[in-house]
C-alpha cells in the first residue's frame, strides 16, 4: 500500500507563519533532491512525499471553509515546498479567490525556488503579484555555486541573482534563507564571501539566519557520518554570520533575523545598512564570550 502523505497534507511553513492560514496549494517539492533537506523525503517515517499540485477546486473549497469559519484578518500562507512551482494562471485564480473571499487580509505569501521564477516571464510575475501574492520565501542556502553544487541545489549563484531581482522588480516582497556551515570549515570562507556578493547584488527585502542541522534521512547524513562533513562549532557559525555581514555591500538595506531555534542568537535588523556596527559589535560580543567559544556543537533532529 502506497502510504505516501497527500498533496493536503502540510509538512513545514516559515516560523513567522505560526498565526496564518495555511492553505495546501502543492504537495511535496518538484526538485527534492537537496543533500541537507528532509522535510519531502519521508521525515515522518513514511515514504517520500510526491510532487503533486493540488486539483483547484479543493483549494477553492478549503479557503471557502476558513471564510466561512470567519479566519478573516489572517496572513495566508500558500503552502508546499514551492507553490510557484503551478502555473501561473491557476495561482492567479487562488490568490484572486483569497483576495475576493477573506477580509483585510495583511499578506499571502508562499515558498517559491529560483527556478520557478527562472520560468516564468515578466509579465506572469507580475500577474502574480497584481492578483495579491505579497512576498516568497527563497532558500538561496549559500551564495558559492560550488557549495550548490555539491548539495545539489539545482541552481547557481547567477541564477538565484537573475531570479531575486526579477521578484523584486514585479512588485513581490523576498525572504531568502541562509544556512550557516553549509561549506563545512573547507568552503567556509567561500561560502561567506560569496553569500554577501550575492545578497549585496539581490538586496533582497529580508534574509534570515539558520544553522546547518542534518537529519538521518537525508543524503548529507551518511557524509557526516562517515566523517566527510564535518559540522561547524557554535563560535563559528556566528562567525561566519559575522563575516557574511560585515562583507555586505553598502548598498543592502535587508531586515536581517535570527528567527530559529537552530540559531545560537536571535539578534535582528529591520535595516542592516542602518544598523550594521551594531549588528556587528553584538556578533563580536557573542564570538569572544567564553561561553561561547567553549559551547560544544550537538546536531539537533529534533528541529
Amino acid at each position: 500500500m502506497d502510504s505516501s502523505l497527500p498533496p493536503s497534507v502540510i509538512l513545514i511553513r516559515p516560523p513567522v507563519e505560526a498565526f496564518s492560514v495555511l492553505i495546501a496549494v502543492t504537495g511535496g517539492c518538484s526538485w527534492n533532491k537537496c543533500k541537507f533537506c528532509a522535510t519531502y523525503k519521508g521525515i515522518l517515517g513514511e515514504k517520500p512525499q510526491d510532487y503533486a499540485i493540488r486539483p483547484l477546486e479543493d483549494v477553492l473549497r478549503d479557503i471557502d471553509a476558513f471564510a466561512a469559519n470567519n479566519y478573516h484578518g489572517y496572513p495566508v500562507f500558500l503552502a508546499g515546498g514551492n507553490p510557484t512551482s503551478a502555473p501561473t494562471e491557476y495561482l492567479v485564480k487562488i490568490l484572486k479567490y483569497v483576495r475576493g473571499k477573506m477580509r483585510e487580509i495583511p499578506r499571502i505569501s508562499c515558498y517559491c525556488k529560483a527556478l520557478d521564477v527562472i520560468r516564468k516571464s515578466d509579465e506572469e510575475l507580475k500577474a502574480l503579484a497584481e492578483a495579491g501574492l505579497d512576498i516568497v520565501y527563497m532558500g538561496l542556502e549559500s551564495g558559492s555555486s560550488k557549495i550548490l553544487r555539491i548539495m545539489k541545489k539545482g541552481t547557481n549563484a547567477e541564477s538565484f541573482i537573475k531570479a531575486g531581482k526579477r521578484i523584486l522588480n514585479a512588485g513581490i516582497k523576498l525572504s531568502m534563507y541562509i544556512l550557516l556551515g553549509l561549506g563545512s570549515y573547507e568552503l567556509s570562507n567561500e561560502h561567506v564571501k560569496e553569500t554577501a556578493r550575492v545578497l549585496t547584488e539581490i538586496n533582497p527585502t529580508i534574509f534570515r539566519f539558520r544553522t546547518l542541522n542534518i537529519l538521518p534521512n537525508t543524503p548529507l547524513w551518511d557524509d557526516w557520518k562517515k566523517g566527510k562533513f564535518e559540522l561547524l562549532k557554535p563560535v563559528d557559525c556566528i562567525r561566519e554570520e559575522r563575516e557574511i555581514i560585515a562583507n555586505l555591500g553598502p548598498n543592502v538595506t535587508s531586515q536581517v533575523f535570527n528567527d530559529h531555534v537552530s540559531n545560537f542568537c536571535s539578534i535582528e535588523s529591520s535595516n542592516i545598512q542602518k544598523d550594521r556596527e551594531m549588528f556587528l559589535q553584538t556578533l563580536n560580543a557573542f564570538i569572544n564570550d567564553p561561553r561561547i567559544q567553549n559551547l560544544p556543537r550537538e546536531n539537533r533532529t529534533n528541529l
